[in-house]
């Protein structure tokens, strides 16, 4: 049984990989400064820490045969925003996850969560993993530094040298779980509530992936890396479609979608997000049998129901606390 450590372990793709990983038997630990309902159904050891204190993840990382480093500042705008909070998390967080995996007995393999923001503007299309690295924001200057962190302890002259894989999401989504501030269920909550829509730009094309695929990428990863896949070892990989769809019509679907009343108004752009991204899914695909399953149209379906059915619950629940106050 692997026992397996995930920062930001009550998050979006924390939380969807833990409920996996406990099915398949094995002993999760979760590490995050909060955790809500995202996890309160998984029968798992939970930690409350913050990853920018050694102390805190050292112990946590003791004895574990896996680390998966998911804990971040994880929006763009969030760094623009407060750029000393998200270089001190997403830097100092990867530091102390790496020196605490080294200094572990057990010699866990990371799994580093990082970001298509690191390409900045692309150069070609559709974007493999070679690709130059130029972050147009702090966000992905700060991932991109992690990920140099993270083979810089891969490094054969150091005493303990770390094992690491590298995964780069791209617009992840379909669950509930996810930030509500992000585009895709941002968009879906207003268009639910026949709220109009706001789009910064709406020429931005961008490679969307479905949380379920995304999830079956890393654990195609982590199977292969925990048995003795070593040329993986130090690999980077996309988990992507290798379709662009404007956020334009991104929104135009969701409308569509559930016949919302919602308008669509077009704004400015922000000049720290990339016009364009497309991932090739190629290396993935070859290397680890990866393949996204869940088209877009069928994604934005599943979400709208969760989406509904979230609604429905949390309703239900505030009606059963009114009756108990009353």
């Amino acid at each position: 049984m692997d026992r397996v450590l995930i920062t930001g372990g009550n998050g979006f793709i924390g939380s969807h990989l833990a409920e996996q990983l406990v099915d398949q038997g094995a002993q999760v630990t979760l590490f995050d400064t909060h955790f809500n309902s995202n996890t309160a159904h998984l029968s798992c050891r939970k930690i409350r820490g913050d990853v920018r204190h050694y102390s805190r993840i050292r112990q946590a990382v003791v004895g574990q045969d896996a680390v998966f480093h998911f804990a971040a500042v994880s929006r763009v705008a969030w760094g623009q925003l407060d750029p000393y909070a998200c270089w001190k998390t997403n830097q100092l967080g990867t530091l102390n996850v790496l020196e605490a995996c080294r200094k572990a007995k057990s010699s866990p393999v990371l799994f580093y969560a990082s970001s298509r923001e690191v390409y900045g503007e692309p150069k070609y299309f559709p974007v493999d993993e070679a690709h130059p690295k130029m972050p147009l924001s702090i966000y992905g200057m700060t991932k991109l530094c992690a990920e140099r962190a993270c083979r810089s302890y891969a490094d054969p002259s150091l005493s303990r040298p770390i094992k690491s894989v590298i995964f780069r999401f791209s617009n992840v989504y379909g669950s509930e779980r996810d930030l509500p501030e992000r585009v895709i269920p941002k968009f879906m909550r207003k268009a639910l509530q026949g709220e109009n829509i706001t789009l910064y730009g709406g020429e931005q094309v961008l490679d969307f992936t479905f949380i379920d695929d995304t999830i079956q990428g890393i654990l195609r990863a982590y199977a292969a890396s925990m048995d003795g896949g070593k040329d993986l070892l130090g690999q980077e990989f996309h988990f992507v479609t290798g379709r662009g769809v404007s956020v334009s019509d991104l929104a135009g679907m969701i409308v569509a979608l559930t016949d919302s009343p919602a308008q669509i108004i077009h704004g400015y752009a922000n000049n720290f997000d990339v016009r364009k991204f497309v991932g090739n899914p190629a290396k993935s695909h070859k290397l680890l049998g990866y393949k996204a399953k869940v088209t877009l149209e069928e994604g934005l379906k599943r979400l709208r129901d969760r989406t509904l059915s979230s609604d429905v619950k949390t309703v239900e629940s505030a009606d059963r606390t009114a009756s108990i106050g009353a």
